[in-house]
């Protein structure tokens, strides 16, 4: 195990320093900064809109770094010869792989954790801005009912408060030191969501075991839509199914969507942003799908082990 968590770390190392692992991370922070002038575009349901987008860019983003980032792992081992000085170590091959897995899981998940935070913050610091809450912190109202307006440095004062505040609201909130009715569903969608990555970073493995960076890329992108599609993959393949197979082409199609919907993860069982549309829906962590996606990755990754011993790197 020790070998295993040292090429886990050396991944961790080696990923941080990755220039676009930066850029996404940037592009993400951005997308959630600007959360709240999204949600003041829209007619209604500003908050829902302000959390849909925050947990989707957090989603999106860790799968953008999962293909970026993962694809390469091992082909730059490989293109850069250093993969023929590692298996004349002792060190196994299937060593190796979990240990580059880890290592990305690892990148992936404190990136997420980045994410959150900052976007626990934005909120808390939505709600520090609401026009209610800044006029009953600043605007004095005398008793014949005319209003003061507070000076430059009072408003100053305040954002600079607020933004600490918010900061700190946020790092509670993420080490559950802190609960707010808010942020009640945020954790428990990210938590979802790091299921999902570890899914999706296995396939990212998995696949540049064996092929190319682009290959590679394209793969783990099909993978992740089918898989988000997989409930309505099986809702086509049951209809065709009851309209009677008669036709070559409709068993051709149903065989295919029979393959495809029970061959790829079904990772609509992860996304629960749907539960953010109705506000009486509580997000709660089921043991089913923490089971699942511990069991799905362990698999794929033991089917990248199986591939990458196969391999002759003579």
């Amino acid at each position: 195990m020790s070998k295993i968590f040292a090429i886990a770390f050396n991944t961790f190392k080696e990923a941080v320093r990755n220039r676009i692992l930066y850029i996404l991370l940037v592009f993400a922070l951005l997308i959630m900064a600007s959360s709240g002038i999204v949600g003041e575009l829209t007619i209604s349901a500003r908050d829902r809109v302000i959390k849909d987008l925050g947990t989707a860019s957090i989603s999106f983003f860790g799968l953008l770094i999962a293909i970026f980032v993962g694809i390469g792992l091992v082909y730059n081992e490989l293109d850069k010869k250093t993969i023929y000085t590692i298996v004349t170590k002792p060190i196994d091959r299937h060593q190796f792989l979990i240990g580059k897995y880890l290592g990305l899981l690892l990148t992936i998940y404190v990136n997420i954790m980045i994410m959150t935070f900052f976007f626990l913050a934005v909120i808390y610091y939505q709600q520090h801005m609401s026009d209610d809450t800044v006029t009953k912190a600043l605007w004095t109202q005398l008793p014949h009912g005319e209003w003061i307006a507070p000076t430059f440095f009072t408003y100053l004062f305040y954002y600079i408060k607020s933004i600490i505040f918010s900061g700190a609201r946020g790092l509670g909130t993420l080490i559950l030191v802190y609960r707010a009715d808010a942020t009640a569903d945020i954790l428990p969608l990210v938590f979802y969501s790091c299921l999902e990555m570890a899914i999706i970073t296995a396939f990212a493995i998995l696949y540049s075991s064996f092929s190319t960076p682009t290959l590679s890329a394209l793969l783990t992108i099909l993978t992740f839509v089918i898989g988000r599609l997989n409930a309505d993959i099986i809702i086509f393949a049951d209809r065709l199914k009851g309209k009677g197979l008669t036709t070559l082409a409709n068993k051709i199609k149903y065989d295919f969507a029979w393959l495809a919907a029970h061959v790829t993860p079904n990772l609509w069982l992860f996304n629960r942003r749907t539960s953010l549309a109705v506000d009486t829906v509580e997000v709660r962590i089921e043991p089913y799908p923490i089971i699942y996606g511990i069991l799905y990755s362990v698999a794929v990754i033991y089917l990248a082990v199986h591939i990458f011993r196969r391999r002759n790197f003579k």
